[in-house]
């Protein structure tokens, strides 16, 4: 026995000297750095076709360049690496609730502020393609660094409540659009550009929206003081936040100045949170104590002013839920063109294929359905159809791109493998973000109820909404319309099939997307793996009749 195991032992012995005496190297993968993230795309160049000219496909192209670069992605993770911190007194002991932001972060903020995040697709236009532009800017961006445009997005959102005061849009939007980043914790009057967070969520809040605890106190005309404490405030060193208290009338929606000279002492941060994703974000509750605001809306109306609110957040987490899935699976598709295994390229191994081309359809699908989703937007005031996938359509999105999101950032992980589970990888970083854009702006099933309720009380926008998407399926897919249309009527009823219908409703939507305007392969391949069978959640499940190979050579095409 003793003979056996040095034997044994001698052999393990010699094996690591011919290692040592001639070690094999693996082969290096080429950087993935350096792709230009716009005209790398064909799903995403495809959906927009129509939009396209010489001119905004060289704006594209180049901000396509920048957030593909090294350099982004290095700016990225110095964002994140050094995420904010709070210093809430100075060295006196003086309260002064200071955040302490690297420069990164505020370089992310800069470009993507000087790039029109905030207020492009409320400026004047003859051609009504300013949603889809701005929305593809966003996709891009969402691709390298998502913390930072959770501040973003409210305040291009909080462009819709300020319609509801002129006068007050009138002193703010110029300050919004000026397309200048300034950080400086100044006075309004003293800015050069301006921010907005949605400071809503409250404690304990559930899905009655009108349930709110702070409150809210008229003091005449539009000024209004507030008091309570918002528990998710994102940025909450914005130069404003919007809010919704409660006066006599009903819900309230008001605007704080947080840098207001009368606000010196009536605002403070209670902490910052950890979410797990958007490390870069600072995230906080914050507590108001008789605050000075503005009304936005009459008095007992803030549910409705922030209606539109809303639906302009959602559409945002849908498209930085595409973008990120994009840059996850474009990931995925470079390591398995040179990572190998058995002497194969991934790519080459069938079942890796076939999971590759299972994640290449799911982000087609998400793109494709975002960016329609932004062409609605532009033509809502032109066409039912229109209207009723940007106003009913979008929730649904929302309820399903972020449901899928996470698993499908987990999955891309695990093909790439163990060192894209560290926390720093790029691959990483999205499905942690993934996992906390599903709670930003509520719940999943928050915005299912919200689906089925508004088939409830006006079942003509589901009429015009799957007549929409009914004309882009074709004849041939009719059946499939009619069976989402009997399920929304049964949803309307039963709140429990809420979930059930808002995403099969925005598959749907995706499909119709992808037929309008990807090959038919990949229109095909969707519609036979998600709505025509019972989708499973194991990616690899693409029925071998569809040419993974061509699907992921469609997707993510080989630079």
């Amino acid at each position: 026995m003793h003979k056996t195991m040095d034997e044994t032992l001698s052999r393990r012995a010699g094996a690591r000297r011919a290692t040592a005496a001639s070690p094999r190297a693996p082969a290096r993968q080429p950087d993935y750095a350096g792709l230009n993230a716009f005209a790398s795309d064909p799903v995403l160049t495809a959906s927009l076709d129509s939009t396209l000219d010489e001119t905004t496909e060289d704006e594209l192209t180049t901000l396509g360049t920048y957030w593909g670069s090294s350099e982004a992605q290095e700016v990225a993770r110095l964002a994140t690496a050094h995420g904010p911190a709070l210093r809430p007194d100075d060295f006196e002991g003086r309260r002064i609730d200071q955040l302490e932001i690297h420069p990164a972060y505020h370089a992310l903020m800069n470009r993507s502020v000087s790039a029109g995040l905030l207020s492009s697709a409320w400026e004047e236009g003859e051609d009504r393609r300013q949603h889809r532009l701005r929305a593809a800017t966003l996709f891009l961006t969402a691709q390298c660094e998502r913390g930072h445009l959770l501040p973003i997005s409210a305040t291009h959102a909080a462009v819709a409540a300020l319609a509801h005061m002129p006068d007050l849009e009138a002193e703010l939007f110029p300050l919004i659009a000026s397309r200048r980043y300034d950080r400086r914790p100044v006075p309004l009057d003293d800015k050069e550009g301006a921010t907005v967070t949605l400071a809503l969520a409250e404690r304990g809040a559930g899905v009655d929206r009108a349930a709110v605890a702070m409150r809210g106190e008229i003091t005449g005309g539009d000024r209004i003081h507030v008091t309570g404490e918002k528990w998710f405030v994102c940025a909450p060193a914005s130069d404003m936040a919007l809010v919704l208290c409660t006066t006599p009338e009903g819900p309230t929606a008001a605007m704080v100045p947080r840098f207001a000279p009368e606000n010196a002492e009536a605002i403070r941060i209670a902490g910052l949170k950890s979410v797990g994703g958007f490390a870069a974000q600072a995230i906080a509750g914050v507590a108001f104590d008789g605050a000075a605001a503005r009304l936005v809306g009459e008095p007992g109306r803030g549910l409705q002013v922030l209606r539109d609110v809303r639906t302009l957040t959602q559409l945002d987490a849908v498209v930085i839920a595409a973008g990120a899935m994009r840059a996850a699976v474009s990931r995925v598709a470079h390591h398995a063109r040179y990572a190998q295994s058995l002497d194969r390229a991934l790519i080459a191994q069938p079942l890796h294929a076939r999971v590759l081309a299972d994640l290449a359809l799911e982000s087609a699908a998400q793109t494709a359905l975002a960016m329609r989703l932004a062409i609605a937007f532009d033509q809502a005031f032109e066409r039912d159809g229109d209207h009723a996938l940007a106003r009913l359509v979008t929730p649904a999105a929302r309820v399903y791109a972020l449901t899928i999101a996470p698993s499908f950032a987990i999955e891309a992980v695990e093909a790439i493998g163990a060192h894209a589970a560290i926390s720093t990888h790029p691959a990483a970083r999205i499905a942690t973000d993934l996992a906390a854009l599903a709670q930003w702006d509520g719940t999943t099933n928050e915005a299912a109820l919200e689906v089925a309720a508004m088939v409830e009380r006006d079942p003509a926008v589901l009429r015009d909404a799957l007549d929409e998407i009914g004309a882009d399926l074709g004849g041939q897919n009719e059946d499939i319309v009619e069976d989402i249309a009997r399920l929304g009527e049964r949803a309307a009823q039963d709140a429990s099939l809420a979930r059930t219908f808002a995403e099969q409703l925005a598959m749907a939507a995706a499909a119709a997307a992808m037929r309008r305007n990807l090959p038919r392969m990949i229109s095909e391949a969707y519609i036979a793996s998600r709505l025509r069978e019972r989708f499973r959640a194991a990616y690899g499940a693409l029925d071998g009749r569809f040419d993974a190979g061509a699907v992921i050579e469609f997707v993510v095409p080989e630079d």
